[in-house]
Parts: structure tokens; C-alpha cells; sequence
């Protein structure tokens, strides 16, 4: 008996959608709807992931570089002669500081390509995602 009212009233709400002429969903584009949603979420994390490796490798390349300078530094270090031992220390400093800031830099720039690649696909699907709904609300009408 229970079945019987509660089909009733399933009835009764089905007639009342028709009546109101709301949209029925299509399935299978909004399964490829969520399907290319997926997609560029993966891409995204494929540009970072990518962009990540990247800056690893530079931050590694920079380290093996600076410990090379050092090494040379010291091999090279005399200190009998207290001006030649000024003037290399003061030279060391300064490209030490102009190659930090070169390093930062590269590394800056990595970093921002990265983020602006992975936002620029998330903000593609975006928008292509609105089209996808104006153009299915377009069909409708």
C-alpha cells in the first residue's frame, strides 16, 4: 500500500517537472562534461609536476656551481698576501651576490611559467566549460 502512495506522489512530482517544463539532464554530456573536467585537472598537474622537475634540476645545477666556486676559492686561497687575499675575497662576494641573484631569478621565472601554464589550462576548460552551458541552455530554448 505504502508503494502505491509513494508512486503516486513519485507520479505526482514527475508531472508537476513536466508541467513546469524543466530540462532534462542528458547523461552522457554530463558524463563528458566531468570527463574533460578531469582531463585538464590532470593536465595541470602534469604542467606543476613538470615545472616542479624543472626547478629542482636548476636549484641542483645552481648548488653544484656555487660548490665549485668555493672549491676554486680555496684551492686558489694564499694567505701570505693580506691585499691579494682582500681583493679576492671582495671579488668572491660580489659574484657570489650578482650569481644569487641571477639564480633567484631563473628560479622566479620557472616558478611563475609554471603557475601561469597550470592556471592558463584550468582557465581555459573554465570558459569552455561556460560555452558547453550557454550552447546546451541555447539548444533548449
Amino acid at each position: 500500500m505504502a508503494d502505491e502512495k509513494s508512486g503516486n506522489v513519485f507520479d505526482m512530482f514527475q508531472k508537476f517537472g513536466e508541467s513546469l517544463k524543466l530540462p532534462t539532464p542528458e547523461v552522457d554530456k554530463m558524463v563528458e562534461h566531468q570527463r574533460k573536467n578531469i582531463q585538464a585537472f590532470q593536465d595541470a598537474m602534469q604542467a606543476t609536476s613538470s615545472g616542479t622537475q624543472e626547478f629542482m634540476s636548476k636549484q641542483r645545477e645552481q648548488l653544484e656551481s656555487a660548490l665549485a666556486d668555493v672549491t676554486q676559492m680555496f684551492q686558489t686561497f694564499n694567505p701570505t698576501e693580506p691585499s691579494k687575499m682582500a681583493s679576492d675575497q671582495m671579488e668572491f662576494a660580489k659574484k657570489s651576490f650578482e650569481t644569487a641573484i641571477k639564480n633567484t631569478t631563473e628560479l622566479g621565472e620557472i616558478a611563475r611559467d609554471t603557475g601561469t601554464e597550470s592556471f592558463n589550462i584550468l582557465r581555459k576548460r573554465m570558459e569552455d566549460s561556460m560555452s558547453e552551458i550557454r550552447e546546451s541552455m541555447e539548444k533548449k530554448d
